[in-house]
């Protein structure tokens, strides 16, 4: 019995360190794991996102491309109202 007294004496402060240690170890590589786990979902949502904005801008460039097409048109049909109108007013003025 002294000898086991003895040895807890001798060794007791290691092994509670040891114990301290171990458990800190697991109760940590399980908060890791959770915390991947997270990190891959989050991942996951920023990676549909990034989809979505590429297709988001995508959009966006198709409709400035229209809105371009369509101000070049309304900028040709003004410049013949224009044309038109100067060939009315040098008629008018021969009369």
């Amino acid at each position: 019995m002294q000898e086991f007294l003895e040895m807890i004496n001798k060794f007791g402060v290691p092994l509670v360190i040891v114990g301290l240690f171990l458990y800190d170890w697991f109760t940590t590589r399980k908060d890791m794991q959770k915390t991947l786990e997270q990190n891959s979902t989050c991942l996951s949502e920023i990676q549909n996102t990034n989809k979505n904005t590429a297709k988001s801008l995508e959009l966006l460039q198709k409709s400035m491309d229209n809105q371009y097409e369509f101000l070049q048109v309304h900028d040709k049909r003004c410049e013949n109202i224009e044309k038109n109108i100067e060939k009315i007013e040098i008629r008018m003025e021969g009369k």
